[in-house]
């Protein structure tokens, strides 16, 4: 074996060494990627379920409100997780600022009992919006139905969860 041919198959092994490594580096690129995007859906079904659920058990109408990081709701609801049973517990969702990030909770409490929870339920949350529904379409106002949907930012995406009361 002559040296050029020693250094024609060490060029060739470079070059087949550099498309091995773009290749594993693009698949490992894209599980990420994957990897993430499961994370943000995984945590909308968890918290979908969970508002759908409330507002389900809701009594009464739901009140709203802004604050300084976004609408906050609040509503009377049979769907105790305290309680683990129906039990009538005020519930609230809003958004807080621990050490520099915003957080969503979820809030459930009933005085004569002395119930209190507060769950945090995402990490690094961007805006959080309540709307009702309406003739001209969805308003951050609360208009008196019992269908409310939450918009949020999470991932850097913005998700959008509807639910409402049984009759």
């Amino acid at each position: 074996m002559t040296l050029l041919e020693v250094l024609v198959a060490l060029a060739l092994s470079a070059l087949v060494l550099a498309g091995l490594y773009s290749s594993m580096n693009t698949v490992f690129a894209t599980d990420r990627a994957l990897d993430d995007r499961l994370r943000g859906v995984m945590s909308y079904v968890r918290l979908s379920n969970l508002f759908q659920s409330d507002l389900r058990t809701m009594i009464g109408l739901p009140s709203m409100q802004n604050t300084i990081f976004g609408t906050e709701i609040s509503f009377k609801s049979t769907h105790s997780l305290y309680a683990n049973s129906s039990f009538p517990v005020m519930v609230t969702y809003f958004v807080d600022k621990v050490d520099g990030e915003k957080y969503l909770y979820r809030e459930e409490s009933e005085e004569k009992r002395g119930v209190s929870l507060r769950i945090r339920l995402l990490e690094k949350v961007g805006e959080l919006k309540f709307l009702s529904p309406s003739e001209e379409g969805w308003k951050e106002q609360f208009v008196g139905k019992d269908v409310v949907r939450m918009e949020y930012v999470y991932g850097g995406k913005k998700w959008i969860i509807t639910g409402g009361r049984l009759l």
